[in-house]
């Protein structure tokens, strides 16, 4: 009937029309009906706009379902047919009602997490699921569950980065196109027609939707996006690879997924660390508390326009969909891809995005470690773990070490008591479990390191004189359990220092917002370090909006250096440079200097209108009056003489 260009071309137009005819529509409903979203913290536009918009995408991309898979075009292999369309046209109609009803009233994030599960079911049931993993056919239980997280996963991520005109939907198209791709390269092009309409309704509401935005989606359009995306995506799973087979559609939904799964981090640390509202009712902050530290934010802090965000965050999701789609094309390398994009992926996180997740992660580290716990309890989860450690990588090591396979277990069972018994008494007996590991020093990580490699050597030597014949299996399972089971039984009791001394200095610059006063540190020593710890971990106020550009130190060996993360821009005499380059406001000393390195900073400061200040800790005499004092003056007389600055408040 028509050429097969024709046939996509039609497709496309068809949802491109449909949506570019009703978008007026919907805005002139919703704006006479008041369904309109008002400027706020969390919404960066300027005036009231109408939302609900994205109704006219849903219809566009349905018509455009419709043009592709009901007219007798030219049949091509896929999967995504008529039949399929009715089920999705069901399970979207779910969706679609929902949306509407929070995009006119608003609902509870509960109730719109039943109508997902809803949708997501109906799209299981029609059999587009999540059926093998690795090869091995899944049970009905766990595909159903995988199949309605994916599908919730990619729903929330589109809903969530909603947050600014035109990203959804630029992200959508380039989202489709990655998995268009990947449906040519599958040899299923028909599957595509489905994502050319989508891409074309999403074209023609950018008209409207791009900066400054006259409509917005609203919930209605960004989880019809996430539900069709996640649908489709669920065609391009392999079931021969576990990691491929979830990474490349990852990959192609890109920047949705990322900010998703970063949100997911954050807020989790954040409702461990603040707990329940003080009312008790409910949590004060959770997964589905909104925030304003997704990524459009975060690049509208550093002063971006809306544009320019957008624009930034397509490019960076078009890189992610070249991954996916170079994941497909080079089969045989596929693993290597996928590992330069992890490696990447994972620097640009902690490098420039991750700094705000894990300031709130190790204080949520901190306070698991200094929360109270019942001392019974404390003191059997070192041994337990220890034990189920070397248990567990002794039975690696089994199956590992030639050997008969029928007699693993039992082998296993037998060399319990041997390569568990002296490492266990060794610590018992060396008093290592009864070391406070939260306030250890580097004397008590050495000294459990030399008792576990103490028990290690005693239980290869029990076994070679048992069985001499096997010396170099013995020593390879050694090797093996030494290797796998000590840097986990070490890392869990450092865990606490780790998070104590280095993760302020990685993440210290997550406090940066912009608009806070700019200040140098001066000292680069011991009571430097002090002050990024007391002040990223333990002051958990956020009054602190300072933001420190780098150190200075009189030690000229340390400049241009890195210490405790942040660069020693210099020493006292380039103090002017860097005021005038930094747009300095403020000087902290962290150090005890010199008597000339006072007067010369306090001169320079009162010169050019710096404001100094000095953190320390110092040791204070508390003897006021060597007098005694009678024991009957009253506790309120002495709590004055002590903190005469405190004013004492009684209560009844």
């Amino acid at each position: 009937m028509f050429g097969d260009l024709d046939k996509y071309l039609a497709v496309f137009l068809t949802g491109f029309c449909v949506t570019y005819l009703l978008t007026p529509l919907a805005r002139a409903v919703a704006r006479r009906w008041g369904i309109v979203d008002i400027p706020s913290e969390r919404r960066p536009h300027q005036q009231p706009t109408p939302r609900g918009g994205g109704i006219a995408v849903v219809i566009g991309a349905h018509a455009a379902c419709l043009m592709a898979l009901d007219l007798p075009w030219a049949r091509y292999a896929r999967s995504l047919d008529l039949l399929w369309w009715q089920h999705f046209a069901s399970a979207s109609l779910v969706l679609l009602i929902v949306g509407l009803l929070d995009d006119i009233r608003g609902v509870r994030p509960w109730l719109k997490l039943i109508g997902q599960v809803l949708a997501a079911t109906l799209i299981f049931d029609s059999g587009t699921r999540i059926g093998a993993v690795a090869g091995f056919e899944l049970p009905w239980a766990l595909s159903y569950a995988l199949t309605v997280l994916w599908l919730i996963a990619i729903i929330n991520a589109f809903n969530l980065i909603d947050g600014l005109d035109g990203l959804a939907c630029g992200l959508a198209i380039i989202s489709a196109l990655g998995l268009c791709g990947m449906f040519v390269l599958m040899r299923a092009p028909g599957d595509s027609l489905v994502l050319l309409g989508l891409m074309g309704a999403c074209l023609a509401f950018l008209r409207f939707n791009f900066h400054p935005a006259s409509v917005f989606l609203g919930d209605t359009g960004s989880m019809f996006l996430g539900f069709i995306l996640g649908t489709a995506s669920l065609q391009t799973l392999s079931p021969r690879t576990f990691i491929l087979a979830f990474a490349t559609p990852m990959f192609v939904l890109g920047i949705p997924i990322f900010d998703t799964l970063l949100a997911v981090w954050r807020r989790s640390a954040r409702r461990w660390l603040f707990g329940r509202a003080p009312n008790g009712d409910s949590p004060a902050i959770g997964i589905m508390r909104a925030d304003v530290e997704h990524l459009h934010h975060r690049l509208l802090k550093t002063g971006l326009n809306a544009r320019r965000v957008a624009t930034l965050l397509w490019i960076a999701n078009g890189l992610l969909v070249g991954f996916g789609l170079l994941i497909t094309i080079f089969q045989s390398h596929a693993v290597g891809i996928f590992l330069i994009a992890l490696v990447g992926a994972v620097y640009v996180t902690l490098r420039h995005v991750a700094a705000i997740e894990l300031l709130d992660t190790g204080r949520a580290v901190l306070r698991g470690f200094r929360r109270p716990t019942q001392t019974a309890l404390k003191a059997m989860v070192y041994p337990v773990w220890d034990v189920a450690w070397l248990a567990a990588v002794l039975a690696v090591s089994v199956r590992l070490v030639p050997g008969e396979p029928d007699q693993a277990w039992e082998r296993w069972l037998l060399s319990l008591p041997i390569w568990i018994a002296p490492t266990f008494s060794i610590l018992a007996l060396c008093r290592m479990y009864q070391v406070v590991w939260s306030r250890a020093r580097a004397r008590d990580a050495l000294s459990l390191a030399l008792c576990l490699w103490g028990g290690l050597v005693i239980s290869s030597t029990i076994e070679i004189l048992v069985n001499p014949a096997a010396m170099i299996e013995i020593l390879l399972r050694a090797s093996i359990v030494g290797g796998l089971s000590h840097p986990a039984i070490v890392s869990f009791r450092l865990i606490y220092r780790f998070a104590e001394e280095f993760l302020p200095l990685l993440i210290g610059r997550g406090r940066r917002n912009g608009n806070g006063e700019r200040i140098l540190l001066y000292g680069a020593g011991g009571r430097c370090e002090l002050f990024l710890k007391e002040r990223n971990f333990f002051d958990s106020s956020s009054s602190d909006e300072r933001e420190i550009v780098g150190l200075i130190d009189d030690d000229p060996s340390l400049h241009l250096r890195r210490v405790y993360g942040y660069q020693v821009l210099g020493g006292q005499s380039d103090l002017p440079d860097l005021v005038k380059k930094h747009q300095v406001r403020g000087i902290i000393i962290t150090a005890m200097l010199s008597l000339d390195s006072q007067i010369a900073v306090r001169r320079f400061a009162r010169k050019h209108g710096v404001r100094l200040s000095e953190w320390q800790f110092e040791e204070k005499n508390l003897d006021f009056d060597l007098t005694p004092v009678p024991s009957d003056v009253p506790e309120e007389q002495e709590r004055s003489a002590v903190a005469p600055d405190k004013v004492l408040v009684k209560s009844d």
